[in-house]
């Protein structure tokens, strides 16, 4: 797989358009086709900046290996851009993941050991979840489309996006040390 090929499927796994990764960049939408399409390759800069927005090693972008992993990205949103914090949500969300994509809410919990859910039946039901809970406020949601499943986390002006495996469970499931439920469909307001 090519440079090109490899950025052009990244950026379709992530949904995004030649202007949306272009503004991730900070580049023109000519820089994206001419890169997708092997016609020059980003400078060292951009290919710094590509491997730490989506979470892959710049040795990994060079290299002819065909198999892409997991994706991840992050990305700073301009705060001066959105009128607050609360209402910016789903206007950042219908920026990124407009119809077709379906956007789902959902609740976070921590996925306890053995021994953490011991200490909080002793201590009192929900006191380790609770703490948990107060120390990640951050709205969660489930971003589906086709066959392409995303994490999607808003939090401090950071939108962060997981890919996760197509065959995750879109009620429950669970990633990492947490535990996600689907609490419905987000509809947009029309303004």
């Amino acid at each position: 797989m090519t440079l090109g090929q490899k950025l052009k499927e990244i950026r379709k796994r992530f949904g995004l358009s030649q202007e949306q990764l272009a503004e991730i960049m900070n580049v023109s939408r000519q820089a994206i086709t001419k890169w997708e399409n092997d016609s020059g390759i980003p400078d060292i800069s951009n290919l710094q900046e590509l491997s730490k927005v989506f979470g892959i090693t710049i040795d990994y972008l060079l290299n002819d290996e065909n198999q892409l992993p997991a994706l991840s990205m992050k990305k700073q949103l301009d705060k001066d851009k959105y009128k607050s914090k609360v209402s910016s949500y789903e206007a950042i969300l219908k920026e990124y993941y407009p119809a077709p994509w379906e956007v789902y809410i959902l609740t976070r919990d921590k996925k306890m050991s053995k021994l953490e859910a011991t200490f909080d039946f002793l201590v009192g039901a929900g006191t380790v979840e609770l703490a948990d809970a107060l120390n990640d406020m951050s709205p969660y949601y489930l971003v589906t489309k086709d066959n392409l499943k995303l994490l999607v986390n808003i939090k401090d002006w950071i939108l962060e996006v997981i890919e996760l495996p197509c065959d995750t469970n879109e009620k429950k499931f669970s990633y990492e040390k947490n535990k996600f439920i689907n609490r419905g469909r987000l509809k947009y307001k029309n303004k």
